[in-house]
């Protein structure tokens, strides 16, 4: 696998190994503690803005579709901003965070109403049962590559790469149908019921993106590992983030689907 490829699509084809090369030398290299600062702070700026999303659209259910439309064209444009840009990574990385983070939160409270309006209460909703899915997810496929049991190699990369793109082409229909009120079966969440067959289904297919998504945060661990002992210039310390927060952020959106699932079908904390 190149060093400076990944298996990311805001990364891939060579966009990370053209910014890189295109970036001017720094009197700093990059560092892998440079790297997870940034990568820290770009997550407290999507909690904040998470809390504030579900505050806002509580007090205003009626944006929710604007929220989700506003959210997909924001972060498509900042994809297509920083292509082969690194430099212009440090602001619009945290704009794609507090975007993301507002559109999570608004994710979470919706799934926290359809969980009240069928009995279920979750000890601290579905959005701190994601959280700790995601933090044990995103552990395990640090520790699964810092131990040398998991690596991408190029043709594993080119392969989770076109799962990555089948699975977001899908998600996009998907959503596109939702607002013709569409619901496509074992993808719409609010088609779930209990502890169905179709839900069962539901959960398995989540659990199958669930992984693919754990292994994009393997590849692009890898992909910082490899940029940072080529000497990658400190400057592409916030693009590298990026690529660490897209995949994160796609296991936390994960997370709280196969969260609400499991609540469905087995009723965590059910009152009568």
């Amino acid at each position: 696998m190149n060093p400076l490829e990944s298996s990311n699509p805001v990364l891939a084809d060579g966009r990370l190994d053209n910014a890189l090369r295109n970036a001017q030398a720094a009197q700093t290299p990059a560092t892998v503690g440079g790297v997870v600062n940034k990568t820290c702070l770009s997550l407290a700026v999507a909690v904040a803005f998470g809390a504030i999303g579900n505050s806002v659209v509580k007090a205003n259910p009626g944006l929710l579709g604007v929220v989700n439309i506003v959210s997909l064209v924001a972060s498509l444009g900042v994809a297509f901003a920083m292509y082969g840009r690194p430099a212009w990574a440090a602001v619009l990385t945290p704009v794609y965070a507090a975007v993301q983070g507002f559109f999570l939160g608004a994710v979470a409270l919706v799934l926290d109403t359809l969980l009240a309006r069928n009995g279920v209460r979750l000890a601290g909703g579905v959005a701190l049962q994601a959280f700790l899915m995601t933090l044990g997810v995103s552990t395990a496929c640090l520790l699964l590559y810092r131990s040398g049991a998991v690596r991408i190699t190029q043709r594993g990369a080119f392969v989770l790469w076109c799962a990555v793109l089948g699975i977001a082409i899908t998600y996009l229909i998907t959503m596109v149908l939702g607002f013709f009120g569409v619901n496509v079966p074992f993808l719409s969440l609010p088609t779930q019921a209990g502890a169905s067959g179709a839900a069962y289904i539901g959960l398995a297919i989540n659990g199958v993106i669930l992984v693919v998504a754990a292994l994009t945060l393997v590849a692009d661990i890898q992909q910082v590992d490899m940029a940072v002992r080529e000497g990658a210039p400190a400057s592409a310390e916030w693009y590298l983030a990026y690529g660490l927060l897209v995949s994160l952020i796609w296991i936390y959106m994960e997370s709280l689907k196969i969260v609400y699932r499991l609540a469905l079908i087995f009723g965590g904390g059910k009152r009568d």
